[in-house]
């Protein structure tokens, strides 16, 4: 038998039927708790969440509906984006978030060798820069058209459909990790990622 890293599969054949990888021999035997990862990415994640804070109370003057046009649109590029280049950023530099080296885990390449490319890092969170690229742009309609107020952005039919689009990523991203020996949610397996615990 033979073993396909990036698709996780087994197969008789050398090269994979997915990805045409070529195939290792035998299934690797992954050393278990270095793959359980799913604990510590959430409690990493409620840390980035702190981290990134500060910027909702500046949402909070800076949205504000009474604001001009360019003041909300600036600030709206700046918070919209923020999340995603803090990972991005980090994660290419460090292969870590600060919420990630809080608790002992980090992002590699699938060769367990060496952190992610740039382009790697962007893959990984390429769903969440869609639904923020889109959120934006539609933030920015609603104030060109002078229809933006905080109602418009919660409740609205394109954000609700957004804010689906969300969940539903979300949903997938935990299923996809909880399937996976490795612990490799969707956005690992497009960018050819695993996060492993730090020895």
């Amino acid at each position: 038998m033979s073993y396909c890293m990036q698709c996780e599969l087994e197969t008789e054949d050398a090269v994979c039927p997915g990805c045409g990888m070529a195939l290792e021999p035998e299934p690797p035997e992954p050393s278990v708790g270095r793959y359980q990862t799913i604990w510590p990415r959430i409690r990493a994640g409620f840390f980035d969440g702190i981290v990134l804070a500060p910027l909702a109370l500046v949402d909070n003057v800076l949205l504000a509906p009474e604001r001009g046009a360019f003041i909300l649109i600036a600030w709206a590029a700046i918070s919209y984006s923020a999340y995603w280049l803090y990972s991005v950023l980090l994660h290419a530099r460090y292969g870590q978030t600060l919420g990630k080296r809080a608790a002992h885990v980090k992002v590699l390449d699938l060769s367990e060798e060496r952190i992610p490319t740039l382009r790697q890092a962007v893959l990984r969170d390429s769903g969440y820069i869609l639904l923020n690229c889109l959120s934006l742009v539609y933030f920015i309609h609603l104030v060109l058209t002078r229809q933006y107020s905080e109602a418009a952005v919660a409740t609205s039919l394109p954000a609700q459909i957004l804010t689906l689009a969300g969940l539903l990523w979300f949903l997938l991203e935990v299923t996809t990790a909880f399937a996976s020996p490795k612990r490799r949610a969707f956005h690992d397996v497009i960018a050819g990622t695993v996060v492993v615990r730090e020895a």
